[in-house]
């Protein structure tokens, strides 16, 4: 008899709930694209803009900027992203192979193939996920127009913008494929009708409203490494089910009370593959700002953005491999499997599930307060505080059009969270406070100088750490410059450099289920009865690293 130990009772109970949440997104890059990659000076002043009017892009960091636009104006600029998320698989350096029991991690593929690679990726609203694989620069552009009537204190402008956006994409044969082969989180403001009105010399108010297309989109292979999946394997083996190819003998002794040979099985591989996209084309929200500029060398600014409670409604997919299908296919049509499938609802070999599937989001409400200080004539320093509200990602609730077979079996393990048409991913996020630090030096009349620091928080819990937006602290640093061509027209460049690295360790091989373990993470490598989000690769050791690069120019003129 073999006897079961904690780490693999958990497998044998969770295996049908693991499979089904490992295929839903984990939509956790919304920290990546907060106030990033909006607007070249701002960018290359760490962000740290809101008592430092930008110009256009004032719509979004603060309205009240905009009173500092006379005239007519249009901008146009480009933000060029180099993006690169690697991902490491090791075995801890304490893991004994001959402890292992039935699920050997040594002996997982995955550490054959080397390191994971992701580039960037963008969603195409009507096409879906385009990754930048061959040209891997993504490029952002923004565009927009200001109007200051004659002798009015009225500033008008729109804008089209994306103040998010955040998306990766993988190989085929990714190791990290697994946890998203391609993932983009999106939104897109196509209308922003803003103003900014000067009460007097020294303050202004402004506010804009916002109508965006917001997007989740995911490509994601499934796999299901546990003990339960390791015994089937034997079976097989010891049954002579299939031939050194993997061809069937058509072999099962067991049969019709019970058949094991239906389809070939083994614990690393893999279980099929996701499609998920959910979109809403109408999600409004607004932004306020307000600032008082007493002095000449001293200025306060206040931006607050709203959040929106958004209703996502689109597609899902799931094709499963032609062995997984089969297998269950066959144990269903046995004695033992009929009675038991139908008790505990186990998938019954179709290939394919596909159906509509909804999911509330909130994008987080923002609220960034910034001072602007000038010496000497020539220097100034800007410092910003940002804080974000991410607790209120501290769950997702997908809604199904119709039975899932894997949710009808994973709320036996889970009824609180799981019904035959829902699932409520945790994700337990924070809200987190962040700085922004600006410098600037004017060389002369026409050209300033800019560098940039910002030490950005992650709102991401060291216990749902994934390799799906591997970005824990990150510090950006940033250096531009502003030409003023001509009296009507400017030009802004920036270069920014922004780097984050996590390393995520296994839980102890003789781990209890009951022991708290903080170096890993429930998003991907832990083994705990009670985790809720399922861990493609348990009790491997996970080093992350996030690179990203970006090079700006706006240009900026009166017509």
């Amino acid at each position: 008899m073999i006897e079961m130990t904690p780490r693999r009772r958990f497998w044998r109970r969770a295996l049908p709930a693991a499979v089904l949440m490992a295929s839903l997104p984990n939509t956790v890059n919304s920290q990546l694209a907060q106030n990033l990659f909006l607007d070249t000076k701002a960018m290359s002043l760490g962000n740290a803009v809101t008592a430092d009017p930008t110009g256009i892009m004032d719509i979004h960091f603060n309205p009240a900027g905009l009173t500092k636009l006379d005239g007519r104006q249009w901008q146009l600029q480009a933000m060029n992203i180099y993006l690169s998320a690697t991902s490491t698989f090791s075995l801890p350096d304490d893991y004994d192979a001959d402890q292992a029991g039935l699920l050997d991690i040594s002996n997982d593929p995955i550490l054959q193939e080397g390191d994971s690679q992701a580039s960037a990726a963008a969603y195409i609203p009507g096409y879906g996920i385009m990754p930048m694989d061959m040209l891997p620069i993504l490029t952002l552009p923004t565009a927009g127009v200001s109007i200051q009537p004659p002798g009015s204190k009225f500033t008008f402008a729109n804008a089209v913008y994306a103040p998010m956006a955040a998306g990766f994409a993988k190989a085929d044969d990714d190791p990290g494929r697994y946890q998203a082969k391609q993932v983009a989180l999106q939104r897109f403001t196509y209308l922003s009708p803003s103003f900014g009105y000067k009460v007097n010399d020294e303050f202004s108010v402004g506010a804009s409203f916002l109508f965006s297309h917001q997007a989740v989109s995911v490509v994601q292979d499934i796999r299901a490494p546990s003990v339960l999946v390791g015994v089937g394997e034997l079976l097989q083996d010891s049954f002579g089910c299939f031939d050194e190819d993997g061809n069937p003998t058509g072999n099962d002794p067991l049969a019709p009370l019970i058949t094991l040979c239906g389809g070939n099985i083994g614990p690393y591989d893999d279980v099929g593959e996701l499609r998920l996209t959910t979109e809403e084309t109408l999600s409004p929200s607004f932004n306020l700002g307000l600032l008082w500029e007493p002095t000449d060398w001293f200025a306060f600014g206040l931006g607050y953005q709203s959040e929106a409670v958004t209703h996502l409604k689109g597609t899902y997919e799931l094709e499963y491999t032609r062995d997984f299908a089969d297998f269950f296919r066959s144990f269903r049509s046995s004695i033992v499997g009929a009675i038991g499938g139908a008790i505990f609802s186990l998938p019954t070999g179709q290939r394919r599930e596909s159906g509509n599937v909804s999911v509330e989001m909130t994008y987080p409400q923002h609220l960034q307060l910034g001072t602007k200080f000038r010496f000497l004539d020539r220097y100034q320093i800007n410092v910003d505080a940002g804080w974000t509200d991410f607790e209120k990602w501290d769950a997702l609730k997908f809604e199904f059009d119709r039975q899932v077979s894997f949710l009808s079996t994973a709320k036996t393990l889970a009824p609180e969270l799981v019904t035959d048409t829902t699932l409520s991913q945790t994700l337990g996020y924070r809200s987190v406070w962040s700085w922004g630090f600006g410098f600037q030096y004017d060389l002369n009349s026409r050209v300033q100088l800019r560098a940039g620091y910002e030490p950005r928080e992650t709102s991401i819990p060291d216990n749902a750490r994934s390799i799906q937006a591997p970005l824990g602290f990150a510090s950006l640093y940033s250096v531009g410059m502003g030409y003023q061509w001509d009296m009507d027209t400017v030009i802004d460049l920036s270069l920014s450099f922004m780097q984050s690295a996590e390393s995520i360790k296994a839980d102890p091989q003789d781990a209890e289920q009951v022991g708290e373990y903080p170096n890993s993470s429930n998003a991907i490598n832990r083994n705990c009865l009670t985790c809720t989000v399922t861990n493609p690769y348990p009790g491997l050791d996970v080093d992350t690293k996030l690179t990203i690069g970006a090079a700006g120019i706006s240009f900026r003129t009166k017509f």
